[in-house]
């Protein structure tokens, strides 16, 4: 007897790790030219788990249906998909980012300051966000250009002050990852390091740092510093 309720223990164990690991599949293209992104962020806010999309914008990241995946990558907008019976069904699901395109009336407000690509971005981002912000027509969340995705959409939650604040920080969160993209590129950890293809992926995927750790450390140096570093760990568990 005790072993049938050891086996129905491990069954049960097993039906509930399984359902932790639903791993969604997918890939990330722009939606003019329809060319991969690669290197782009993938985070399951609820989980707060991010995980990278390879050279070849493909991308694979755990779920449960009802969480929130946010997109984020060099030289394009935010986009969202919450994570629906229908989405989590596909055997792999197409996403398609919006390049950013900076505005006449953006370059002249800049004018001759001088400012990195991604304060630009930046810039242009937060200006797309309180026009979103502003407008009451559209339903919570409208029908993104990513297809089986959902765009993110403002309306509802700027109509009470705890969703409006939610969404606020839903936005700090995704720039907070635009500027590791910015900071932590895939060309500068080649440059120091001569990694390339699968190998280059995992190293970004496993040594991402921290939004906290670049604020502190502004300069190319010490990001050189801590590609050292921590290319010794990468090249030491691949020996073991």
């Amino acid at each position: 007897m005790k072993y049938i309720l050891l086996a129905l223990c491990i069954l049960m164990m097993d039906s509930v790790f399984s359902q932790d690991k639903n791993i969604l599949s997918g890939y990330l293209k722009d939606s003019i030219t329809h060319e991969v992104i690669p290197y782009a962020s993938i985070t399951n806010i609820s989980t707060n788990k991010t995980v990278l999309s390879n050279k070849k914008g493909l991308f694979k990241i755990a779920f449960k249906e009802g969480q929130l995946l946010s997109f984020a990558a060099v030289g394009y907008t935010f986009d969202t998909i919450r994570i629906s019976e229908k989405i989590s069904s596909l055997e792999t699901v197409p996403v398609f980012l919006k390049p950013i395109t900076i505005s006449l009336e953006t370059v002249y407000v800049i004018g001759s300051i001088k400012y990195s690509a991604y304060q630009k971005d930046s810039i242009q981002r937060r200006k797309d966000f309180f026009q979103t912000m502003s407008d009451h027509t559209q339903p919570v969340f409208s029908n993104g250009n990513s297809g089986a995705g959902i765009g993110l959409n403002l309306d509802h939650f700027y109509n009470r002050e705890k969703r409006k604040r939610k969404v606020l920080s839903l936005f700090d969160q995704m720039e907070q990852e635009q500027y590791i993209n910015y900071r932590f590129t895939p060309v500068l950890i080649n440059k120091y390091t001569t990694l390339s293809d699968d190998s280059l992926s995992l190293f970004i995927q496993q040594y991402r740092p921290s939004y906290d750790w670049l604020r502190k450390h502004t300069s190319e140096e010490d990001i050189t510093y801590y590609i050292n570093d921590k290319l010794k760990l990468f090249f030491k568990r691949k020996d073991n």
